[in-house]
């Protein structure tokens, strides 16, 4: 293993819980709760591709860019919050460090924005221990593709068969094993109903970073 790529949400940082406020809080001013099995569909949509599945399903009259407004502003709230090292994974900061102290690549890979990985990367001493970030929205894919994946190692200036990607989805660890890629899934609550699809799709599957050191 020369290079290591990160899932953000739900595998490095525990964000279920954030996000569920943000929707349960979303879907209240419209007077309503949150669809059943929206999490799940979501899941691996960026943005852009999430408002646009929200308002075809949910909100017609709405507009994309505005649900992503509107996302934006409550979900930074929480990721820039100084005492965000609640939501980091345990041992997730220990296991990246060794893995730097080793000479590995480390890569983040996410579905999520700059403003919002960024800061809580930074306040937790991590944002400099990667030394690439690859967004969907900059590889124009969902991880329902291994574009992010591919796009990843090529910035590492790692072979596909070099790297190792964790993840918490199944989609996205099925997507880098298609292309060469070891894979290790992360265990995350919202996973739980899926965790013999996970185990098919990794070459180790994991309940904690501890599990790791």
């Amino acid at each position: 293993m020369k290079g290591a790529i990160f899932d953000l949400d739900g595998t490095l940082i525990d964000s279920m819980g954030i996000w569920l406020e943000i929707d349960r809080e979303f879907f209240a001013k419209r007077g309503r709760a949150v669809p059943d099995g929206y999490q799940k569909t979501i899941a691996h949509l960026g943005f852009q591709e999430c408002a646009q599945y929200t308002v075809r399903e949910y909100c017609p009259n709405e507009r994309a860019e505005d649900l992503i407004e509107e996302w934006r502003s409550a979900s930074l709230q929480k990721y820039a919050a100084k005492d965000s090292a609640r939501y980091m994974k345990p041992q997730a900061s220990e296991f990246l460090h060794k893995l730097k102290g080793e000479g590995i690549h480390l890569c983040v890979a996410t579905a999520s924005r700059p403003e919002l990985y960024e800061p809580i990367l930074k306040n937790n001493r991590l944002y400099d221990l990667f030394e690439c970030f690859t967004t969907v929205d900059e590889v124009k894919k969902n991880k329902s593709f291994p574009d992010i994946f591919l796009k990843s190692a090529e910035k590492m200036d790692v072979l596909p068969e070099e790297c190792v990607v964790f993840e918490d989805s199944y989609v996205a660890l099925r997507c880098a094993k298609s292309v060469g890629m070891r894979t290790v899934a992360v265990f995350d609550e919202s996973a739980a109903e899926v965790v013999d699809r996970l185990r098919e799709y990794s070459d180790r599957f994991i309940r904690g970073f501890n599990e790791l050191l």
